[in-house]
C-alpha cells in the first residue's frame, strides 16, 4: 500500500509540473484486450482526465492548454476472435497570446475499430481502420487502414506478462493546415510499413502496466525521401475496485519528415479515473 500511494504521488506530481505537447493521441491496443480465457464475452471501459501542457504552433508561438479528456472503449471476445473499438475525445481551452489573453477551444480525438482473428494462436491476424482529428496541432483529418501479422513473443504460466510483436502495411491520408500559412492545407497520402511492439504486466492483483511501441515509415513523393514515425505509451492502472481505477499515460511521439512545420517530438502525461464495466 505504501508503494502505491508513492506511484500515485509521483505521477500527479509530474502532471502538475511537466508542461508537455501532445500529439497523436497514441492507440494502446493492449488495454482493451481481455484474457483469453474469457469468451462470448463483451467489457468496456470509459474513462476522464486532466493535464496542463503547452506546445508550438509554429516555430516560435508557444501555446498554453487546459485539456480535458474522455476515452471509452468496448471489446467483444469470441471463441477465436476478438473484436476492439477505441475511442479517445479532447477538448482544449488555448491561450495563444498571454499578454492580450486570447483564448479558443480546439479538439482531438479519434476512434480506432480493430479485428484480431484467432487471437488464441501465437500467430495470429489484425485488420484495423482509424480516422482522427487533432486540430491544435493543425492536423484536419488522417484516415488510416492496414493489417498486421501479430507474434506472440512471450507468454507465461501465470499470466503475469505477455509480449507481442506485429507488422504489417497501412494506407495513411492526412490533411495538415500549415501553422505558417493559414490559408493552404497540405495533404498526404502513403502506403506505410507498420510494426509495433507490446506488452501487459499484471504486477500485483489490482496493478496492471501496458505499454506498446510502434514504428511506421512511407517513401512520400512530395519531399523524395522516406518519412519516419516512432511512437509509445505505457499506461499504468491500479484498481481500486472492480469497477473504479486510477490511470497515469505517457506517451510521446517523433516524426523526423513532419508534412508542415511543427515539433518533431512531442509527448505528454496525463491522470485520470476509469470505469470497467
Amino acid at each position: 500500500m505504501r508503494t502505491f500511494f508513492k506511484i500515485l504521488s509521483f505521477s500527479v506530481c509530474l502532471l502538475v509540473l511537466a508542461k508537455a505537447p501532445v500529439f497523436a493521441q497514441i492507440v494502446n491496443i493492449e488495454d482493451g484486450r481481455m484474457s483469453h480465457d474469457s469468451t462470448n464475452r463483451f467489457a468496456g471501459k470509459a474513462g476522464v482526465s486532466f493535464s496542463i501542457y503547452n506546445q508550438n504552433a509554429g516555430k516560435d508561438r508557444p501555446n498554453n492548454y487546459l485539456q480535458f479528456t474522455f476515452n471509452g472503449d468496448a471489446t467483444y471476445q469470441s471463441k477465436l476472435h476478438t473484436y476492439l473499438l477505441i475511442n479517445y475525445f479532447n477538448y482544449l481551452l488555448v491561450n495563444y497570446d498571454t499578454k492580450s489573453q486570447r483564448n479558443t477551444v480546439a479538439q482531438q480525438g479519434y476512434s480506432h475499430g480493430r479485428v484480431n482473428w484467432f487471437q488464441a494462436r501465437r500467430l495470429s491476424y489484425e485488420l484495423f481502420a482509424q480516422i482522427q482529428s487533432d486540430k491544435a496541432r493543425g492536423l484536419n483529418l488522417r484516415t488510416l487502414g492496414g493489417g498486421y501479422l501479430r507474434f506472440r513473443l512471450m507468454k507465461q504460466a501465470d499470466k503475469k506478462i505477455n509480449v507481442y510483436l506485429g507488422t504489417g502495411l497501412m494506407q495513411e491520408h492526412e490533411e495538415w493546415q500549415n501553422p505558417e500559412e493559414f490559408d493552404r492545407l497540405q495533404t498526404s497520402d502513403l502506403v506505410k510499413s507498420t510494426s509495433y511492439v507490446s506488452a501487459r504486466l499484471k504486477a500485483r492483483d489490482n496493478v496492471e502496466i501496458s505499454a506498446i511501441t510502434y514504428y511506421q515509415v512511407g517513401y512520400s513523393q512530395l519531399i523524395e525521401h522516406f518519412r519516419n514515425r516512432v511512437s509509445g505509451e505505457i499506461s499504468l492502472g491500479v484498481n481500486i475496485n472492480k469497477v473504479l481505477a486510477l490511470k497515469t499515460k505517457f506517451n510521446c511521439t517523433y516524426e523526423d519528415q513532419p508534412i508542415v512545420p511543427v515539433t518533431k517530438f512531442v509527448y505528454a502525461i496525463a491522470n485520470g479515473i476509469e470505469l470497467n464495466f
